[in-house]
């Protein structure tokens, strides 16, 4: 029993301690279970607030994309840009590299650096950097001068403050070549540690100063006085997108302040460097005509110039200059002004008589030989043709009794009255039959040069509105016909003048030959044609024999230059304004130009040579008549530049000069000279048609020629003791070979020797030692 009781009792115990057991575990697993949900809870937490701050945080995304920018960078590397240069490969354009200094003053090595270490390298620095940034160097490229104590003073009180990490030291960028030398002088050689950053720029140069400025022009905008924009203009301008490249791009690490490197990033690409233009221009035709122009202004106290040389066949613009006056006339003239060229309308004055006289060969039924009564006018002497008054400023029918004068005559006199009257006779009935016929010939269009800023010339035609607005037929009608009534920049007329000298066909003028990268053509401007026939072959022919009449009228202005050419010469009164630097100008206009301000502007275009024109030029000068005896016509003002120019080309191109032509058959002398072997055996090999050489190496020998030409030389015998014989040789050496054995010689005439006094071969002694020569041609 009791045994019993205490199996009982065991088996009690252990299913208590069963029990106790069993909810332990069960309370190990709950906690396990609670625990594990929460974790699954942070973890979703953790995951939602990584979507949230990655996905839709703005905060978080802004910041963290400030931490990731303030360690990586995406920077764009500039292009070169490409340069600009001459047809013959001179640069009117380029871009170079230039550095300046951004000192960093908070840096540790100037921080840390001791007083003395640091004085002593400023000081030293100071003195370096004023002797290289002279005041003549400040004069020539625009800054203020900075002295030693200037910069002692900077370098000093910069680091006093510390803070400054990005101070310019240098006060204009310098070259490689400068770099290089300044990067040696104290502080910026490192001896205080690299306390700068040399940051690079590009700067456009202009190796041939102001020439061809208004062709190269600008690619930036400008803004006036009145803060409008003002467009970049020439080929800069035109060809930027070809010139500026294509900027490349590169990923940067910050590895200390200020400083950054490369690293490596798919996303990198080289820049692709800009395209050259290669111009039309030539560099000699351009300095020369810009010389000579600029000479004459100076002569005239002008407004401003304009010379353009033009290519027949082509249409190149060889050259194209553009002189305006700064505020003093007379004193300096340069190419920052305008355009005027291609942007000033201007009345072309008496070289319009070349359309005129097209117009009436071509539908007028007029020839060479046509007469009209010019009535004797000449200054004070006005003739009323329809309702306009118009005069001469001579008499061009002096010396005939009735003053009728023929076309050609008319146009090399350059009669107003005889062009006046022929056009208002013939077309009053029907005057759109002769403004039609000029705007054939785009007097009142553009004429290819729209990109580079040209302005359209404006011509009023008949039967419209305007024609009768302040005028009419019988007054606009006369006026036109001698270049009034009509405005134009000069690239208008050059380019009819040079229709004319090139066929009749008219091209437009080109300023780009080709687009060139590396060397390689990426693109070549084609010649474009305008008119493929202006009028008929006749009509030209007789244009010609004009253009030449009026050539010979006029060379006493042109007695330097040896080739023939053909002309035009025109004045005209300015009633347009035009922009300009000068003082008295601006006055002029003030109020708009009118009779009161004789403001001129006298022109000549001229064709060379006559017979197979291949260059066409233009100069025009534009001043206020000053005085009652000022010059103000074409030929006195533009005259002697184009003399000049045109003097120029002609040294300059050969194909312009005589050749001499080789003959059917060959040059042979009739005698050669006799002398030094080695002498005569080269000329008779190189003169004769036929050579022999029979000198046996004899010192001296003589030629002869038979009637075939043929030249045999033969030895000359010298015999010691006797009297050489010296017949045919020249003085030098019968001179040289006498005296050598001793003779006294004296002689007369030139030539060659013909007759010896003592007979050759005579022995020689004391009493026959003088002997006379006897020369002939």
């Amino acid at each position: 029993m009791r045994d019993r009781d205490i199996m009982s009792t065991k088996r009690g115990d252990n299913s208590k301690k069963r029990s106790t057991a069993h909810v332990h575990k069960r309370d190990v697993v709950s906690r396990v279970r609670y625990l594990y949900i929460a974790l699954m809870l942070v973890g979703v937490l953790i995951t939602l607030r990584i979507l949230w701050v990655q996905l839709v945080s703005p905060a978080v995304r802004h910041n963290a994309n400030i931490l990731v920018e303030d360690v990586f960078r995406t920077k764009e590397i500039d292009a070169h840009r490409g340069a600009i240069l001459t047809h013959d490969g001179e640069p009117l354009a380029i871009s170079s590299l230039r550095y300046n200094v951004e000192m960093d003053f908070a840096s540790e090595g100037i921080r840390k650096a001791a007083d003395d270490t640091y004085r002593k390298n400023a000081d030293s620095l100071s003195k370096l950097l004023a002797l290289h940034f002279t005041s003549e160097d400040a004069e020539t490229h625009g800054y203020k001068h900075i002295t030693e104590e200037g910069y002692r003073k900077i370098l000093h009180e910069q680091r006093s403050i510390g803070r400054n990490r990005s101070y310019k030291l240098f006060p204009r960028l310098v070259t490689i070549d400068e770099w290089n030398t300044l990067r040696n002088y104290p502080i910026l050689n490192g001896n205080l540690g690299y306390v700068y950053y040399a940051r690079s720029e590009e700067k456009r140069l202009y190796p041939l100063g102001d020439l061809a400025r208004q062709v190269i022009g600008r690619h930036t905008s400008l803004r006036d006085e009145n803060k409008k924009e003002i467009k970049g203009k020439g080929i800069e301008y035109f060809y930027n997108k070809q010139l500026q490249g294509s900027k490349g791009k590169t990923k940067e690490q910050w590895i200390a302040h200020g400083f950054w490197t490369r690293i490596e990033d798919p996303d990198n690409r080289l820049p692709e460097d800009g395209c050259n233009i290669i111009t039309t221009i030539d560099a000699g035709i351009q300095r020369a005509a810009d010389e000579a122009l600029k000479e004459v202004l100076r002569q005239q106290n002008a407004s401003f110039g304009v010379a353009i040389v033009m290519e027949v066949e082509t249409g190149n613009i060889l050259a194209m200059v553009n002189l305006g006056s700064g505020a003093e006339r007379g004193v300096e003239y340069s190419e920052r002004v305008e355009n005027h060229a291609l942007r000033s309308r201007m009345m072309p004055g008496s070289t319009m008589k070349l359309a005129t006289a097209m117009a009436l060969l071509e539908i007028g039924g007029y020839n060479l030989d046509t007469k009209v009564d010019t009535e004797h006018s000449r200054p004070g002497r006005s003739v009323k043709i329809g309702n306009a008054w118009v005069q001469d400023t001579h008499d061009a029918g002096e010396g005939t009794p009735d003053g009728r004068v023929t076309l050609v005559d008319a146009f090399a006199h350059s009669s107003n009255v005889y062009f006046a009257k022929a056009v208002y006779e013939r077309f009053k009935d029907k005057p759109s039959e002769y403004t039609n016929f000029l705007a054939g010939l785009r007097f009142n269009d553009y004429v290819g040069m729209e990109a580079y800023g040209e302005e359209r010339a404006k011509m009023l035609m008949a039967g419209t509105p305007e024609w009768n607005v302040n005028g009419s037929t019988s007054t606009r009608l006369p006026r036109l016909a001698y270049g009034y009534e009509i405005d134009m920049p000069p690239i208008h007329m050059i380019t009819f003048f040079n229709g004319v000298a090139n066929e009749g066909r008219m091209v437009a003028p080109r300023l780009v030959d080709r687009i060139e990268r590396d060397g390689e053509v990426i693109e070549r401007m084609p010649t474009v044609t305008l008119i493929p026939q202006m009028c008929s072959k006749r009509t030209l022919r007789l244009l010609d024999s004009c253009l030449v009449a009026a050539s010979k009228r006029t060379s006493g202005k042109f007695n330097s230059l040896p080739t023939t050419f053909g002309c035009k010469t025109g004045t005209a009164q300015m009633w347009s304004t035009f922009t300009t630097h000068g003082t008295l100008d601006h006055k002029a206009m003030e109020n708009g130009l009118n009779a009161k301000d004789e403001m001129y502007y006298g022109s000549i275009i001229c064709t060379m040579p006559a017979d197979k024109p291949k260059y066409t030029v233009l100069v025009g000068v534009c001043k206020q008549k000053m005085f009652g005896g000022d010059p103000y016509y074409g030929i006195l003002m533009a005259g002697p530049v184009a003399n000049n120019i045109m003097g120029y080309i002609y040294a300059n191109d050969h194909s312009l000069h005589a050749h001499i032509e080789k003959p059917e058959t060959p040059y042979s002398p009739t005698k050669i000279k006799a002398g030094n072997s080695g002498d005569v055996v080269e000329v008779s090999r190189k003169l004769s048609a036929k050579h022999s050489n029979n000198t046996e190496k004899k010192a001296y020998s003589r030629a002869s020629i038979d009637s075939d030409g043929k030249s045999t030389v033969t030895g000359i015998d010298i015999t010691t003791g006797k009297v050489p014989d010296v017949r045919g040789m020249g003085l030098s050496d019968a001179l040289y070979l006498l005296e050598s054995v001793g003779m006294e010689v004296s002689h007369s005439g030139y030539g060659s020797v013909r007759t010896q006094s003592i007979e050759a071969g005579t022995p020689l002694k004391s009493s026959n030692l003088k002997i006379e020569l006897t020369l002939k041609p």
